[in-house]
């Protein structure tokens, strides 16, 4: 029996639990009622640990809805109070964790480049159950297959709670870099922000395991020369055997950092096994050999190897698989390792081809703009072709959709436009900003005429 009289609000949250309606101590609403009145009731020196569960809760917040967002729910609080909360709900709107609380449960920031070396662990493990491409009693490999892209990030600073630096900079800006340049030029901070956030994913030739295990953040003046240099450490720690990988303590793995060495200088350039090593290795190329430590040891070596490196073909990054491909100055710990362009950025350039150039295919010239004209302005096709392909998939977009060139290829718009067996279409070769600029060497007479089945194309001044 209650000595005093319940609020009704009591009466009717006990209801509802009650009730078994999904309202218990497990709903996120009830957490936030009981945490909530655990950190405005505690002892006014003592210090209340917020619940994963609504650090969690609050974090989503403030991703999706910014810091202004966990502001208004929780109110001004303790900002004018110090540390002493109790009954001061006038300050208060709901009980929330404050910014502080947040950031402390905050997951470090990723801020340098590297290979994980959890990552790698799991992923050296995963691959013990997957066929190798060699096994003996001393060795046994692994072969998988690196892919690598990245994508551009504006350049910006971001203050890491857990490291006490600035994030996003290559070095981080730390306490010792403010005290010794209280005032930095522009100029000297310009290239040293990250514009690329890129990453590296492994995965085995038969496609079982595949993992995220490196990060690639790129400056601004990246040359193809680094990018080989920075292929060349991913891989060579990636290949680190599962013994080696027992004794680094880093959470990132660098190349100074493993040492994991099975290399034979006479080998590798003999390609036929010296006498030193005959008889203790089956192979000449260090990637399909055990390192020193386990033949020290006596254990088999288990490690991958990275047989292909998947790329997109800009500049830098095809100087750099022109460096890989190239064995007779290629470091010997790759001398397997060949590289092949990204299937979808193949298909991606291939496509944003088609919408800005005329490619000649099996007889016909192709173009998606031209399609998108007749779909939008032409009274005989604009039915059929809108119920053929769609305006979305014609549009020139950045975007790693394949869908969009598999519908605008299809073989329904084809039959809608091979229907037309005589057909002109006039349409706008260059935007109209190059002929309102007067821009130089631009056509000043018709200096083509394309004739084809189903369209013909004539490149004039307009």
């Amino acid at each position: 029996m209650y000595t005093v009289e319940l609020d009704p609000l009591t009466v009717l949250v006990q209801e509802t639990i009650n009730a078994k309606t999904g309202f218990d101590s497990s709903h996120i609403f009830y957490k936030v009622i009981h945490s909530g009145l655990q950190a405005i009731n505690r002892d006014n020196q003592g210090f209340f640990e917020w619940p994963t569960d609504i650090i969690d809760f609050a974090q989503t917040l403030d991703h999706h809805g910014g810091e202004k967002i966990s502001n208004i729910i929780r109110g001004p609080g303790m900002s004018d109070q110090q540390h002493d909360v109790s009954q001061n709900w006038k300050s208060i709107n709901i009980p929330f964790p404050s910014k502080s609380s947040r950031m402390r449960r905050k997951r470090p920031s990723v801020k340098e480049n590297g290979v994980l070396t959890d990552h790698l662990r799991q992923f050296v493990h995963l691959c013990s159950a997957v066929s190798p491409v060699i096994e003996t009693p001393t060795v046994r490999v692994t072969p998988v297959c690196i892919a690598r892209d990245a994508m551009a990030i504006k350049p910006c600073g971001e203050y890491d709670q857990s490291s006490h630096t600035i994030v996003g900079l290559h070095p981080p800006i730390d306490l010792k870099f403010v005290k010794e340049n209280p005032y930095p030029k522009p100029s000297d901070l310009k290239d040293k922000f990250y514009t690329e956030a890129g990453a590296v994913i492994a995965t085995t030739l038969n496609k079982e395991v595949c993992l995220h295990l490196a990060n690639d953040f790129l400056l601004s003046k990246t040359s193809g020369a680094d990018v080989y240099s920075t292929i060349s450490d991913t891989i060579a720690i990636i290949q680190t055997c599962w013994e080696c990988l027992q004794h680094v303590d880093e959470d990132i793995v660098k190349s100074s950092a493993v040492n994991c060495s099975s290399n034979c200088k006479d080998c590798s350039t003999d390609n036929v096994l010296c006498d030193r090593c005959d008889g203790v290795y089956s192979s000449t190329y260090a990637q399909l050999r055990p390192c020193s430590r386990c033949l020290g040891m006596r254990v088999q070596c288990q490690k991958v190897a990275v047989f292909a490196v998947s790329m997109d073909c800009e500049s830098n990054n095809q100087s750099a698989m022109n460096s890989l491909d190239d064995k007779s100055d290629c470091d010997k710990h790759m001398a397997l390792t060949f590289s092949v362009p990204d299937a979808v950025h193949a298909g991606k350039k291939l496509y944003r081809a088609s919408a800005n150039w005329w490619l000649y295919i099996d007889g016909y010239r192709v173009n998606n703009s031209i399609i998108r004209c007749l779909r939008q302005h032409d009274p005989q096709l604009s039915k059929p072709l809108c119920s053929a392909v769609s305006d979305s998939c014609l549009r020139n977009r950045d975007r790693m959709d394949y869908g969009a060139i598999l519908e605008s290829t299809d073989v329904k718009v084809r039959n809608v436009i091979e229907s037309q067996t005589s057909y002109d279409v006039t349409m706008t070769v260059f935007p109209d900003p190059f002929w309102r600029n007067k821009t130089r060497n631009l056509l000043q007479s018709v200096t083509d005429i394309t004739v084809g089945k189903p369209i013909r194309s004539y490149a004039c001044q307009g």
